[in-house]
């Protein structure tokens, strides 16, 4: 097989059939970093959600008690069986299953469902045929595409089959999800349907999705899902370059580096009560600046102190989640984890429970409580919060501020909606593969067209 041009070719290895705890291994199914969902509509306690590793909500469970728990009539043997249609999400959370909780990323899926119904003669056959076809067709694609082999797959038990790209964990960020639904986009844009099987999109898709545990039954059949062995564990940046996104990789790379980049402790100058901080960077008078102004302030004195005093971690913790809420939503609790490993020392449960209620409700200080907030926490006042002392202006004098204001302003318009245009031009180029229309680019952006017209040179 040729390699496409910066693609590697692949030897496709052999897969076998394996014990499912091989597949729990791989993906660490029964010991999460964080917390994994199980799910099950045949649980004996009638709630369908179950909870693995650290957590300590009531639903919390262990594979093995999740299996006697489960069970149900399974009409194809005429019995009651136990671990029924057991499932689990392949990725990790903070704390209940939602998008907005991820925290590690451990793997990619395909999903293919059959078309055709499994009669009650002939089970086992009929269904193993189904998977050597869905299989075969499946990697015939996937070499065509010249996408990397995947690090197994499990058949389901009723013919439909599901691929995984494993890999070392990562941390659920912002880039890295948008890479991971890269991945996903593509193998269901590639992967083309038959009258046998269709790729679900859907469950494809779905990066906080359950699916189909290795060694549970299938009700429909009385089959136990089976893993097969063969593929790679993967590096993620790695796969994604196999499936040729290096360049979206480096694209999201710059992106996010400008996005969030921390202002280093080093770049500021020394914080305490008796030589009042002053930040490195010039703020302007938005509530983005205002904020991350707050934020600089008191990571700089608690990096020059070196830890937080008890009693005062719970505040420091929660008034910098805030500030990172009002600076980047998507980033705020990835930024906070950050902080807390290098000086808070808060068990993650703790700091997980500690910062709910601020994920859904906005806090918005006034000057005055943010300055006795901080009072609370640093001993001491800074100088931005402070009320300053009114000085009356002339009429002339307040116009003159008043044009350089709107001089000022319009030209950070200009430069902003500019740097918005040509970073939309070249995205819609590399996805489109041709410069796009004005118009396009106005429908993207959400700007006028007269606007892209005026800024098109």
């Amino acid at each position: 097989m040729l390699a496409l041009k910066g693609r590697p070719s692949y030897a496709w290895p052999k897969y076998s059939i394996t014990e499912p705890v091989h597949y729990y291994d791989l993906i660490e199914l029964k010991n999460p970093t964080y917390v994994r969902s199980l799910l099950t509509p045949n649980h004996v306690s009638n709630y369908k959600i179950h909870l693995l590793g650290n957590t300590k909500s009531k639903f919390k469970t262990t594979i093995k008690q999740y299996k006697r728990d489960t069970y149900a009539y399974v009409e194809a043997l005429g019995v009651k069986r136990e671990a029924v249609n057991n499932y689990h999400t392949p990725n990790e959370f903070f704390s209940w299953p939602r998008t907005r909780n991820l925290a590690l990323l451990r793997a990619n899926w395909l999903e293919i469902d059959v078309k055709e119904e499994i009669e009650k003669f002939d089970i086992r056959d009929r269904v193993k045929k189904l998977e050597k076809r869905v299989v075969d067709d499946i990697f015939q694609q996937l070499e065509a595409n010249q996408f990397p082999p995947p690090t197994g797959y499990v058949c389901s038990g009723s013919g439909g089959v599901h691929f995984y790209w494993i890999y070392e964990p990562i941390a659920a960020k912002p880039i890295n999800v948008e890479l991971w639904r890269s991945i996903a986009h593509k193998l269901k844009e590639k992967l083309r349907s038959n009258n046998i099987w269709h790729v679900d999109e859907g469950a494809t898709g779905k990066i906080a999705g359950h699916m189909r545990i290795p060694g549970s039954m299938n009700h429909k059949t009385g089959l136990y899902a089976r893993f097969f062995d063969g593929g790679a564990k993967y590096i993620f940046n790695e796969l994604v370059e196999d499936f040729g996104l290096a360049a979206k990789l480096n694209k999201l790379q710059k992106r996010y580096a400008r996005i969030s980049s921390p202002i280093e402790p080093s770049q500021q100058k020394t914080s305490c009560p008796n030589d009042k901080p002053k930040p490195y960077r010039k703020y302007g008078h938005n509530i983005k600046e205002w904020w991350l102004k707050c934020v600089n302030i008191i990571k700089s004195h608690f990096n020059n102190l070196g830890y937080v005093p008890l009693g005062k971690r719970d505040k420091t913790a929660f008034i910098l989640f805030v500030a990172f809420q009002h600076i980047d939503k998507n980033s705020a609790f990835e930024r906070l984890l950050k902080v807390n490993q290098d000086f808070i020392n808060l068990p993650t449960e703790e700091l997980t429970n500690l910062v709910q209620t601020a994920k859904v409700v906005n806090y918005n200080y006034k000057k005055e409580t943010l300055a006795e907030y901080i009072d609370s926490i640093l001993g001491y006042v800074p100088d931005y919060l402070k009320p300053k002392e009114k000085i009356r202006l002339s009429v002339d004098e307040v116009q003159r501020r008043q044009k350089l204001s709107a001089n000022s302003t319009a030209e950070k318009k200009r430069v902003r909606t500019n740097e918005l245009i040509l970073s939309t031009i070249s995205e819609l180029t590399i996805l489109n593969e041709v410069k796009p229309t004005q118009k396009q680019v106005a429908e993207k952006t959400g700007l006028g067209l007269s606007t892209v017209k005026r800024y098109w040179q």
